[in-house]
């Protein structure tokens, strides 16, 4: 198996988990910003209380983009340990060794 598949079988790997916590953080935060906003607005809070509650729900932006970073840097710190620098590599201009694809 070329350096290369191994990248991205490890990429895919990390992606997937990552992907599973966002979807999860993301309908547990909306649950809770909906129920909120019924909430309120079932006790007849007025619009500012309301839309405060709604501006919290920007927090679903900011832990899509935490779960994908965590997924995406724990991904490349296990191609560190196993050795694989892609990067160093591909500055160098090296060729990867002729019995690999």
């Amino acid at each position: 198996m070329s350096r290369e598949a191994d990248f991205v079988r490890i990429v895919r790997l990390h992606k997937r988990w990552a992907d599973g916590y966002t979807l999860l953080t993301l309908l547990l935060i909306l649950v809770l910003f909906t129920g909120t906003y019924v909430l309120y607005d079932q006790a007849g809070r007025d619009a500012a209380e309301r839309t405060g509650a709604l501006i919290l729900m920007g927090t679903i932006i900011l832990a899509t983009a935490i779960w994908q970073a965590v997924g995406l840097g724990v991904a490349r710190v296990h191609m560190l340990i196993e050795g694989m620098d892609l990067d160093a590599r591909s500055k160098r201009g090296d060729k990867p060794p002729a019995d690999q694809p």
